[in-house]
């Protein structure tokens, strides 16, 4: 039992590991950090890669679990802490996605491109590196770029066709960071093009992504 207050001082990993104990099950691997796609509030190492978890300011805790490749296999919304916490247990003791949604954790969505890349996209704004705010507002403000799936790899935000897999990527370009918010975009397989402000590089990267 907590003493009265004593929550006030404890970090959210530390009340999550907390709940853990309590409910027979530690989380040998919890702690902070970030994913590829920002800061996190706490992320758990499993055989099948990942779970993190975002918290906002409204109190929304934002759930998102990764596959061995890297892909983006199921999120969303717990709707309290001891929901997060049993989603993460069960992902630990190697519960599969299908079991784990259906249930574990009925708030997961998965199977849906379209949420996905909005999911991608709205985490990018939020929680991206401030190095990428200029290129994420410019090219999630474009229809065309929207609708392609955001990856982030070494500080460059790359833009994958909906349909790609990330590890058979067919159609994709990436903006290269230069000096200040300025980018050279590099569509995949082609040319790099020259130094453009984020709007223009925004502009260029639509104009090659309409065509796929």
């Amino acid at each position: 039992m907590l003493v009265h207050g004593y929550r006030d001082y404890v970090t959210f990993v530390e009340e999550l590991r907390e709940r853990a104990e309590l409910a027979g099950s530690p989380l040998t691997r919890l702690r902070d950090g970030q994913d590829r796609y920002g800061p996190v509030a706490a992320i758990l190492f499993a055989q099948r890669s990942f779970i993190s978890v975002r918290r906002r300011g409204n109190g929304a805790i934002l759930v998102m679990v990764w596959d061995h490749r890297g892909e983006l296999a199921a999120w969303g919304h717990a709707p309290a802490v001891d929901d997060v916490v049993n989603t993460l247990r069960a992902w630990q003791n190697d519960v599969p996605l299908p079991q784990l949604c259906r249930d574990v954790a009925g708030y997961l969505r998965a199977g849906d491109p379209a949420a996905e890349i909005e999911t991608l996209w709205s985490v990018l704004s939020e929680d991206g590196e401030p190095s990428l705010s200029a290129i994420v507002t410019a090219a999630s403000a474009n229809p065309t770029l929207r609708a392609l799936r955001p990856w982030v790899s070494h500080g460059t935000l790359h833009l994958l066709h909906a349909t790609d897999a990330v590890e058979g990527v067919r159609r994709g370009l990436a903006f290269h960071p230069t000096s200040g918010d300025t980018f050279m975009v590099h569509v995949y397989d082609g040319p790099i093009g020259p130094v453009q402000d984020a709007g223009a590089a925004a502009t260029t990267a639509a104009a090659t992504a309409a065509t796929w």
